[in-house]
């Protein structure tokens, strides 16, 4: 080998050596700044959606009927606690409207009061099934309903409802 191609070896060598230095280097860097913004948007909640006092407001009850549903098939044979009769959202063709009263706490069941947003019947305890003629409370708008397998829908009535799927309908008491 020559001289020149020695140094030339050389040169690539240390050129490599210390380029391998600076690609470690880098990449932590580029780590560290990943992290950081992971943790910032994390933080600020900028990447997820956040629901509203309202909507959070409707997810809580809707896990409580789902919950007090749960408990009382259980402490019932698997027989649900439902009023006479069906009742229909886009959802759920063949429903029945859920009797909120078996699902109170002095009845045995898990729900110290009839939840918030229940489209009331006269005696303020349970689903009024949205008609008016009965006394219903046109304030609040959520008739909830389930299917035969314990699913658990809601049929939103009241004013400023957008449609009848269940769900969250950007209305609540």
């Amino acid at each position: 080998m020559s001289e020149n191609q020695e140094k030339t070896r050389r040169w690539y060598k240390k050129f490599f050596d210390e380029r391998e230095d600076v690609d470690s280097f880098i990449w932590i860097v580029l780590a560290i700044l990943l992290a950081v913004a992971i943790v910032t948007i994390v933080a600020t909640g900028k990447c997820e959606t956040k629901l509203d006092e309202k909507a959070r407001s409707y997810l809580t009850v809707s896990d409580e009927i789902k919950n007090a549903i749960a408990q009382y098939c259980s402490d019932h044979n698997g027989l649900l606690p439902t009023l006479n009769g069906t009742y229909t959202n886009a959802e759920c063709p063949n429903c029945s409207v859920i009797n909120m009263s078996a699902l109170l706490v002095e009845n045995g069941g898990l729900l110290r009061e009839a939840p918030k947003g229940l489209n009331l019947s006269p005696s303020g305890k349970d689903n009024c099934g949205g008609n008016t003629s009965l006394g219903c409370s046109s304030a609040n708008s959520y008739i909830w309903i389930v299917n035969n397998d314990g699913v658990v829908f809601s049929y939103c009535a009241g004013a400023g409802c957008t449609t009848n799927n269940t769900g969250y309908q950007d209305v609540w008491p």
